[in-house]
């Protein structure tokens, strides 16, 4: 399951998150119990919407206004094929995955795919994220 944060969150919270579990997302949940998905929030987001802005990290309450809120996910009985339709369409390396109730249960990164399809077909994976 992976290691989330909610919109209460500080980005010291999310960071420390990213660094214990060596991961660049951090899904951003109603709950610990619900675990509903609100957005993500990513390296890349800290670093363009914080440390680039000249924000302290230290002084930002939550990650609310840093998180990104549009969502691109995956079924939880949806096929790796589609979850890799997904990262083309949308640029993505990673996408969620949630159940019915919107509720996160994983997620779907490059690698994954790279291990369920042969080379040709991540090779074009790859280029459709970071050649459009």
């Amino acid at each position: 399951m992976p290691h989330c944060c909610t919109p209460d969150d500080s980005i010291i919270e999310v960071a420390r998150v990213m660094e214990q579990n060596d991961v660049g997302i951090v899904p951003i949940i109603e709950s610990q119990e619900t675990r509903k998905v609100l957005g993500v929030i990513t390296d890349r987001d800290i670093v363009l919407r914080v440390v680039a802005q000249g924000r302290d990290p230290n002084e930002i309450v939550s990650v609310r206004e840093f998180m990104t809120n549009e969502i691109v996910s995956v079924s939880a009985n949806a096929d790796v094929l589609h979850a890799e339709e997904k990262m083309k369409e949308h640029q993505l390396r990673r996408v969620l995955v949630i159940d019915d109730n919107g509720c996160l249960v994983g997620i779907v990164t490059v690698a994954d795919v790279a291990r369920a399809a042969d080379d040709t077909s991540l090779g074009d994976t790859e280029k459709a994220i970071t050649h459009r």
